[in-house]
């Protein structure tokens, strides 16, 4: 059975980094770059999708791993996790990485 109070403090966390990252993603310094490959990207559609990858995977992978050590498998990942985000790894990794460190 799920703990309904841990299920809420996940549900709180994913909201309050879900809505940083929607405020603050088109002043990041990868953003401009994102912009230039992709004229019309949406943060829903393209970035959350990163953003969520990043905070997952560091849950899984523990606060003491770094992202680097993890990338390539990370990237092996990425096509999978996804969903309909039009972001190549090398697009994608900057914006993972970001929320991995903001954990």
């Amino acid at each position: 059975m799920t703990d309904p109070t841990l299920e809420n403090q996940n549900r709180t966390s994913n909201n309050e980094s879900d809505w940083y990252w929607r405020e603050n993603y088109t002043s990041r310094p990868y953003y401009q770059d994102l912009q230039r490959d992709i004229p019309d990207i949406d943060y829903d559609k393209d970035l959350s999708s990163a953003y969520e990858f990043g905070r997952n995977s560091r849950s899984e992978y523990g606060e003491n791993t770094r992202f680097e050590d993890s990338e390539n498998d990370l990237e092996s990942k990425w096509e999978q996790f996804k969903a309909n985000s039009r972001l190549k790894w090398q697009q994608a990794k900057h914006a993972v990485k970001d929320a991995w460190d903001r954990i």
